[in-house]
Order: C-alpha cells, then sequence, then structure tokens
C-alpha cells in the first residue's frame, strides 16, 4: 500500500501520488472522492463511490471534464473557491451536485494539495446530506421504544380495578401533544378526571437547576414551597425520572381518603396501586422527555454551533415562510447578503481558532445592529444573510450603508484584527417583487454581494427590479 495512506493522521484523506495509483487509493475510501487539476477543476481521478453518487458507469468518461459542470450554476463559484486559501481543513460546504434529473444537495470539503511530484492538485470529499441529529434521533427512538413498553405493561395492570382500566386515557391522551404547556395541562386534568381522581395534584418541571410548578389544580397549590406532609397518608411525591439521568420533573398528590383505608385493608390492592403510580410517572417522565429530545434536536439542526445565530437550513425555511406571509399580507420583504473582505488574512496571521473569535464578535454586532423582528443567519464560512420583514428597497438600502459604517468603526479583536488585515464588508441587497420565490431573492443579493467584492469591496450593490446599481 502506498506509504501517502499508511503516513495520514486519523481523520485525513491523502492525496493520490499519481494518477495511476490514484484510482486504487481512492476506492479505499466509502465517501465519494475527486482529485481534479487546474482553475477549471479539470478531473483526474475519482473513486467508485462518486461514480455511484451522480450514477457513472466509467470514470474515464469524466477524465479532464471539468468538475465544475456537474454542480449547480448557482453553486459553481462557490466550489471554485472552496479551500483557495490552502487549508488543511475548510469548512464543508452545502452544495448541488447533478443527480439523475434533478439535484442532490452534498456536503463538500476540499482544498489545495501538492503531490509528492510538487504538482497542485484540488482533492474534494462529498457527503450526502443525510446524517444531521442522528445521535438525538437514536436517543429519541429508545425512548419512544421504553415508552411503548411501560405503556404495555400498564395496560396489564390497568385491568385489575376500575381505576387500573381509567389509566389507559393518560397515555391516549398525551400521544401528539404540542408542546410542554400543553402536556402539563392534559396530564393534570387527567389525573384530577372522575377516572382517576386524584386530589391537590401538582406538576413541577426541573430543567437544570431551575424548578417551577408548571400545573395545579387549585390556586392554593401555585406555592413554591413542597407538600411534604408525611403524616398524610395518602400524599404522594413521585419524581419524573428516566433511566438514571436526573429528574425532569415532579408529581404530586393526594389519594382519596375513603381510597386510602379500601387500600390499607386489602394490601396486594395497595401494591398494585403502587405500581399503577409508578408506571404513571414513568410515561409523564417519558413522555415529557422525548418533547425536550425533540426540541433540542429542532434547536440543533437550526444554529449554527460555532456563531449561536441561525443557519442556513434555518435560513431557508424562514425566507419561504416571509415571502408567503409578505404575499398575503401584502408587505415587503428585504434580504440583505453579507460577505467579510480579508477574512483569510486574519486566519493566516492570527489562526483559524482567533478566525473564529472574529465570526462570533460579527456574529453578536450583527444581532444587535438589527432588529429583534429581523432574522439574522449565517450562510456559511464568513458569509451572512439577513432577513427584513416590512423592509423596503430604500429602507434595506439605508440600513446597509450604516451597518458599513458602523463596520468601519469597530475595532474588532481588540484592534488586531485590522493590524493585519484590511477587514471589511461586501453587501448586495433587494426586495421581494412579483414573480421571485425566495432561492430567486436569495440568488439576486448573492449576485450582487459577488459584484460588490468584484468592484472594490467595502462597498454596497443594490438589485432594483432587472438593473443592478452600485452604491
Amino acid at each position: 500500500m502506498s506509504r501517502s495512506l499508511l503516513s495520514k493522521r486519523p481523520g485525513e484523506w491523502p492525496l493520490p501520488p499519481d494518477p495511476g495509483e490514484s484510482r486504487l487509493l481512492l476506492d479505499l475510501f466509502p465517501d465519494p472522492l475527486i482529485v481534479a487539476r487546474g482553475p477549471r477543476r479539470k478531473v483526474i481521478a475519482i473513486n467508485r463511490a462518486f461514480l455511484d453518487l451522480i450514477d457513472c458507469q466509467e470514470a474515464e468518461d469524466l477524465r479532464d471534464v471539468e468538475l465544475s459542470g456537474w454542480f449547480h450554476e448557482q453553486d459553481q463559484h462557490r466550489l471554485l473557491s472552496l479551500g483557495g486559501d490552502g487549508e488543511s481543513e475548510p469548512a464543508a460546504i452545502l452544495l448541488r451536485i447533478r443527480h439523475r434529473d434533478g439535484w442532490r444537495p452534498v456536503a463538500v470539503v476540499g482544498g489545495r494539495r501538492v503531490s509528492p511530484r510538487g504538482e497542485a492538485r484540488w482533492v474534494y470529499r462529498l457527503r450526502v446530506i443525510d446524517e444531521s441529529g442522528v445521535g438525538l434521533e437514536r436517543e429519541m427512538e429508545e425512548q419512544r421504544r421504553r415508552a411503548c413498553d411501560a405503556v404495555r405493561t400498564s395496560l396489564r395492570i390497568f385491568q385489575l380495578t376500575e381505576k387500573i382500566r381509567t389509566a389507559p386515557r393518560l397515555s391516549t391522551l398525551l400521544i401528539g401533544v404540542r408542546d410542554e404547556v400543553d402536556f402539563f395541562c392534559r396530564a393534570g386534568t387527567l389525573l384530577c378526571s372522575d377516572g382517576l381522581g386524584y386530589r391537590d395534584v401538582r406538576l413541577w418541571s426541573y430543567q437544570g437547576a431551575a424548578e417551577e410548578i408548571s400545573w395545579c389544580s387549585h390556586p392554593s397549590l401555585s406555592s413554591l414551597d413542597h407538600l411534604s406532609d408525611d403524616s398524610d397518608p395518602g400524599y404522594r411525591r413521585l419524581p419524573l425520572v428516566v433511566g438514571n439521568e436526573p429528574p425532569c420533573g415532579l408529581l404530586e398528590l393526594t389519594i382519596d381518603p375513603r381510597e386510602v383505608k379500601l387500600l390499607e385493608e386489602a394490601p396486594l390492592l395497595k401494591d398494585w396501586h403502587e405500581d399503577v403510580l409508578q408506571t404513571i410517572g414513568e410515561i409523564l417522565a417519558l413522555t415529557l422527555q422525548n418533547l425536550r429530545l425533540h426540541d433540542q434536536l429542532e434547536k440543533q439542526a437550526l444554529l449554527d454551533p460555532l456563531t449561536g445565530i441561525s443557519n442556513r437550513l434555518a435560513l431557508v425555511s424562514q425566507l419561504e415562510k416571509e415571502v408567503l406571509r409578505a404575499r398575503r399580507d401584502d408587505e415587503d420583504l428585504g434580504l440583505l447578503f453579507a460577505d467579510l473582505d480579508g477574512f483569510k488574512g486574519i486566519n493566516d496571521q492570527l489562526g483559524h481558532l482567533v478566525g473564529d473569535d472574529l465570526l462570533q464578535e460579527i456574529s453578536a454586532m450583527l444581532k444587535g445592529f438589527f432588529r429583534e423582528s429581523d432574522h439574522v443567519c449565517r450562510y456559511g464560512g464568513d458569509e451572512f444573510v439577513i432577513l427584513m420583514p416590512g423592509t423596503g428597497l430604500a429602507d434595506i438600502e439605508c440600513k446597509g450603508w450604516e451597518l458599513l459604517e458602523q463596520f468601519r468603526q469597530i475595532q474588532f479583536l481588540g484592534g488586531r484584527a485590522r493590524e493585519v488585515s484590511d477587514l471589511s464588508l461586501s453587501v448586495g441587497v433587494t426586495v421581494l417583487r412579483d414573480g421571485l420565490s425566495g432561492e430567486d431573492l436569495l440568488a439576486e443579493a448573492d449576485s450582487a454581494l459577488y459584484r460588490a467584492k468584484r468592484e472594490g469591496r467595502d462597498r454596497l450593490v443594490v438589485v432594483e427590479q432587472d438593473t443592478r446599481t452600485e452604491n
């Protein structure tokens, strides 16, 4: 096996030493890989995984073909700029690759490499977008399985008494709860219903160190003091726990005195009733935990992990919603596309960790600069998109100018940023018009942004109908 493959660090993917050995080495990797040369990225070598991705049989059919032709025309400039600074591990970007009669989203990592012969080559690794949130989804599936097991066990117990036969309504009622407010309201209402008939019911929510009463059967129970009266034989306090995890909540209730007397006289029935209470607590805990896992999954999918602002996936979803809302309410919708100039110099001179600090500072600055009703998103790399509902062309152009002026005055990284780089912003702005989709709106602003970069940077370009004007 080639020395270049044997000497790679974990997680790396090597550059084949020469075309004769490339196919053999590239086929060892499960992800689609491409080796190209020249400014137009003409294909030198590919592996079987890439052939399968584009539904092609022979690698020779693609030799010397320009790689950019396989990607959507709106993404080609991003492919050509990927890893242009020679970074060893550039961040992945989302592109669309031709797939039969349509386009398929892929995450692409790539950059410039130098072969053992000293020749410049471009190496790209692709991954089909289908794995986000896998860990959380598996955990949620396990929670669903455990909930089903608990429900099946409870159903066998519920057949023993009239109360036990009523309890399945709890799991049935909790199916399809929308959020935690809905969950606590439904659960508390059923626990106090004629079928179960518990008194003085309180449901607590625990999140970290925070404890709050989320539902109670009477206003007099709204005090944060726990009803820990051990002298009352009917009082029960059930932590809502899943496995060995910390409690996610607490159930407090009181059993009717007449029922307490009956249970005391029938020890076997009392044991069955305690089992029912434990099962109810487990069903509540599993449902609540599942809601929180689902919420966590949604947040992770829609937030940029570095900056904490919305990511590209959130932008695409929000853009379509805002377009529909603007058309329905006959309101304006503005879009601002901004890109950092000189960011490469920050990474080269101060390192990528400092570059990450800069992106965090700029994200915080953008969040503070725009309105709460605006949507600030990190589009990818050092690009940002801001959706501005209710904003016309004149207003968004004015806002763009104000943004450029404020950006010029801020001393990012305590002044170090401008010492090593001509840091500035290039901005493209546009507004929604008849006949435009959300994707069209984004593409227009993107084109205006790159015109601003081509014509000198640190400037703003406005798209008005079909005419682009520099400002």
